[in-house]
C-alpha cells in the first residue's frame, strides 16, 4: 500500500482546526507528528486517519509509548 503524504492545508481540510491548534497539539503529544521530507512537511494519511477513527487520546498514549521507547535507547 502505498502512503500518500498531506500537507497542512490537506489535513485541515480533512480536520478543520487552525494551524496554531495543530502545533499546540503537536507538542503536547496529542496529534499525529509531522514528518520532513527535502524540508517540506507532511503527515501521512493514514496516521491521520488514525487520529480521527481512534481519537486524540488513543493518539496520545502511542505518542508517549514512542517517546518512551527512544528515552531508553539513548
Amino acid at each position: 500500500m502505498n502512503e500518500r503524504l498531506l500537507r497542512r492545508k490537506d489535513v485541515q481540510k480533512i480536520i478543520p482546526i487552525s494551524t496554531a491548534s495543530i502545533y499546540c497539539k503537536m507538542k503536547d503529544l496529542k496529534f499525529p507528528q509531522v514528518h520532513k521530507y527535502g524540508g517540506t512537511a507532511f503527515w501521512k494519511s493514514t496516521e491521520i486517519q488514525e487520529y480521527i477513527e481512534k481519537g486524540e487520546e488513543y493518539v496520545h498514549l502511542k505518542l508517549l509509548k514512542q517517546k518512551d521507547k527512544l528515552e531508553n535507547v539513548s
